[in-house]
């Protein structure tokens, strides 16, 4: 059984995000098909479903346990508690990659022999995994590669694909970086079976919504931004806040045995959208790439030097398509909150199981995922780098 650190942001009443934390489609992003990577795959409608599905073909289960990185989003988690598996959290370095010797350590604590260890690529740079590869071959564990947050199998980039090809499975997540609905892909690396293909659809009636939601999305076009303005009005904003504090938000503890309410077993079989399958391999790539590691770049500009915060990774290797941008802040509280205040669209994994890790302990509140998506225009950019220079000083 599991304790949980939370955090509920209800109180403070939030506005609506002014910018998309994901891509929204836009017909200037897509062009014709690509072929289908040559990598045995499954589809699946969320990567957590496709994350199950790997935990059930490697064994974990009620006498085999999974060995889960500190610092996580539940849904990492959720398919091995539906197993019935203990999950075992193992340490990471400040720069998230897997403290070995740690590891060692929670597995000698186990209850359960492990089956298999998740290793995840977090924000789409790839994180050291040949020296846990030889790890679990040494121990007869089954590796699989987290790459929710990358675009693996998808050009020319030795980087890229070298994620997801040293796990015996791969999973990703298309939807936070192409703009569809929905989609999570199982991948196959050396030969290692795949679960049969679903036979369940998502039904006509959803397919069909999907496809009229694009439709409309495609003709359009894209909006005009309305923050051109808005960044020279900012510090003013900023103040009035000042004025009117607004509540914290609860932060609590709980024990739970259950998955989080973002797991529906109901949906774990369910093949993704075709329409999503088909506005991914209609999307133009190297476009999403190169602009994704332009906005990542205005980031690294924008904190450079800032009070209070650092980027979490301020190197990006060659070919590699961020999927957000961290920043690492080391006083969250006030300037979250005003940020949030503000419509900034920060995302946080601040529902999280309590570990020994001090590094996920310091990074639930303290590590901000900001947008540094491909449909971002220079208005949306320049309003949030703004906001941010402007509360990180204020701070």
């Amino acid at each position: 059984m599991l304790q949980y650190d939370r955090f509920d942001p209800s109180a403070c009443a939030f506005p609506r995000p002014r910018v998309p934390a994901l891509p929204p489609l836009d017909r200037r992003q897509l062009g014709p098909a690509r072929a289908a990577p040559p990598v045995p795959r499954r589809h699946f409608a969320r990567g957590r479903y496709a994350l199950g599905a790997a935990y059930r073909l490697t064994g974990v289960g009620p006498t085999r346990s999974l060995l889960a990185p500190a610092y996580h989003c539940r849904t990492m988690l959720d398919p091995a508690l539906v197993l019935g598996a203990e999950v075992a959290l193992y340490p990471l370095t400040p720069e998230l990659h897997a403290d070995l010797d740690g590891l060692r350590r929670v597995v000698a604590a186990c209850r359960t022999p492990p089956a298999a260890l998740l290793l995840t690529h977090y924000f789409g740079l790839p994180r050291e995994v040949e020296a846990v590869a030889a790890w679990c071959r040494e121990q007869g564990i089954a590796l699989i590669e987290d790459c929710s947050h990358a675009l693996p199998f998808t050009g020319a980039s030795a980087t890229r694909a070298a994620m997801g090809a040293r796990g015996r499975y791969a999973v990703s997540s298309p939807y936070k970086f192409f703009p569809c609905p929905d989609g999570g892909w199982l991948w196959a690396a050396g030969g290692a079976p795949l679960p049969p293909a679903s036979p369940r659809g998502p039904g006509v009636g959803a397919e069909l919504r999907a496809a009229l939601q694009a439709l409309r999305a495609c003709s359009r076009g894209p909006r005009p931004s309305l923050l051109d303005a808005a960044a020279a009005a900012i510090d003013a904003e900023l103040t009035a806040l000042a004025v009117q504090p607004a509540p914290p938000g609860r932060d609590w503890r709980e024990t739970s045995e259950q998955p989080s309410d973002e797991y529906r077993p109901q949906e774990q079989a369910i093949r993704g959208l075709a329409v999503s399958r088909g506005i991914e391999r209609r999307t133009d790539l190297q476009a999403l790439i190169a602009r994704r590691r332009t906005r990542y770049g205005q980031w690294l500009q924008a904190v450079d030097a800032l009070p209070g915060v650092a980027p979490l990774f301020p190197e990006l290797p060659e070919g590699v398509a961020p999927y957000m941008f961290p920043l690492r802040v080391f006083d969250p509280a006030p300037l979250f909150h005003p940020l949030k205040r503000m419509g900034l669209p920060i995302w946080r994994w601040d529902d999280m199981a309590v570990s020994a890790c001090a590094v996920a302990r310091a990074y639930r509140q303290g590590v901000f995922h900001l947008p540094c998506h491909q449909a971002l225009d220079d208005a949306q950019m320049a309003w949030m780098t703004t906001l941010v220079q402007a509360a990180a000083r204020r701070a």
